[in-house]
Formats: C-alpha cells, structure tokens, sequence
C-alpha cells in the first residue's frame, strides 16, 4: 500500500516536472533546428527513414498541433536555403522552431484523422 503511493506519487511529480520543463536555450538557427530534428525523430512515430522536412511537417499538421505554421515554414524555407543552398541565415532564432520541439518533447505525437482523409503525397 505505501510502495504503490510513493510510486503514484513520484510518476505525478516526474510528470508535472515534465510538463513544466523550460525550453531549450537555443543561440542560433542552426542549433534550434537540430534539436527539432531530434524531437522529431524521438517522438514522431511510423515517419520512414530518411524522412522529409516536408513529411514530418504534414504529418505534424494532421496531428493537430497547434502552432503558428506561416512563421514556421518562413523559418524552415530560410534554414533549408542555409543547409542545402549555400544562403546565409538572416533572422534570428524563430520562437515556433523551439517551441515546436518542446511541444514534441511533452507529447508523442500520432495521426488523428480529424474527419480528412490524408493527402495521397
């Protein structure tokens, strides 16, 4: 009986120290992408190996996450013309990118249909 009240107990307190957690300090763009990277990885189930960018954002879209998508596509566009093109990044750290991973980090996410079939692409 007391084993399974401290055990309850220490599952909320780990629990609500989760939720809880600060974001991760990020400096740079660079840096607040891999650590989304991660997350996605991590808690992002059924994505294929070697997934997209583009993939992981639809499949993040469907799931119902609620996030500012405009100001975290410019952000992705930008990183993804830094990474692949050659371009310099010239804004800073996008608040969506970090939250966008703490969100990950607090929540497995899973495709909820939502009363759309998904896209075929």
């Amino acid at each position: 009986m007391v084993v399974d009240l401290v055990l309850t107990a220490a599952s909320i307190l780990g629990f609500t120290a989760q939720r809880r957690a600060r974001p991760p300090a990020v400096s740079n763009p660079l840096e607040a992408f891999q650590i989304l990277d991660r997350s996605i990885e991590k808690f992002v189930p059924n994505l294929p190996v070697g997934f997209t960018w583009g993939e992981a954002v639809e499949r993040l879209k469907r799931s119902g996450v609620k996030l500012d998508w405009g100001r975290f596509e410019t952000s992705l566009d930008e990183y993804e013309a830094f990474r692949y093109g050659g371009h310099q990044m010239t804004n800073g750290v996008e608040p969506e990118v970090v939250r966008l991973a703490t969100t990950l980090r607090r929540n497995i996410v899973g495709y909820r249909n939502k009363g759309k079939s998904p896209s075929p692409n």
